[in-house]
């Protein structure tokens, strides 16, 4: 990811994948503890960025509930264990969501269309779990031509070592992994 200029703040977009999560699935209460440490650390990241004119984009599993809709699935983590790890990153009104069916936000939904709408060229991917949904949403990402980058510190999986693991595959395939502090320093 080329560093961007404050300029370019409105043509990035803050993606929060699966945060918003009941975390009952297998591994779900070691993801939630993990999703709960790094929870804090992306909504100040959310906070900053929003404050500096990037969108933030909400991307979740529906959890094959077809009736449901985002206010729903929200009231619903709310209500479950998930609800600490959605605490501080807490969508706002003027946040977009889109819900997916599988792993990626790309896949099947309408997210594209919404970034390419709003003149988004940079995507930022934060969320859980690292080896699953931020991992192929990022490589959905570079397919569109995206210029994508993974915030490290701001992604969680069930274990270390499959996060510290898929960092290293999205290394390997030349995508950036960035701290947020660094991602904050380029929109000074």
């Amino acid at each position: 990811m080329s560093g961007p200029s404050a300029a370019d703040a409105d043509r990035t977009a803050l993606l929060i994948v699966d945060m918003v999560n009941t975390c009952a699935f297998p591994r779900g209460a070691a993801l939630r503890r993990a999703a709960e440490t790094m929870a804090p650390r992306l909504g100040r990241l959310k906070a900053r960025l929003k404050a500096r004119g990037v969108r933030c984009v909400y991307a979740n599993d529906n959890f094959l509930d077809w009736s449901a809709d985002f206010p729903a699935l929200v009231h619903r983590a709310r209500q479950s264990p998930g609800r600490h790890v959605l605490a501080p990153v807490t969508p706002d009104a003027d946040d977009a969501h889109i819900l997916k069916p599988r792993h990626s936000a790309f896949h099947q939904t309408a997210l594209a269309c919404l970034l390419e709408e709003a003149d988004v060229q940079r995507v930022l991917v934060t969320g859980v779990s690292t080896e699953a949904c931020v991992l192929t949403t990022a490589l959905d990402a570079r397919i569109r031509h995206f210029d994508v980058a993974v915030v490290a510190d701001c992604v969680a999986s069930s274990s270390e070592a499959r996060r510290r693991d898929t960092l290293a595959v999205l290394r390997h395939v030349e995508i950036p992994v960035l701290g947020a502090s660094r991602v904050l320093a380029q929109f000074r």
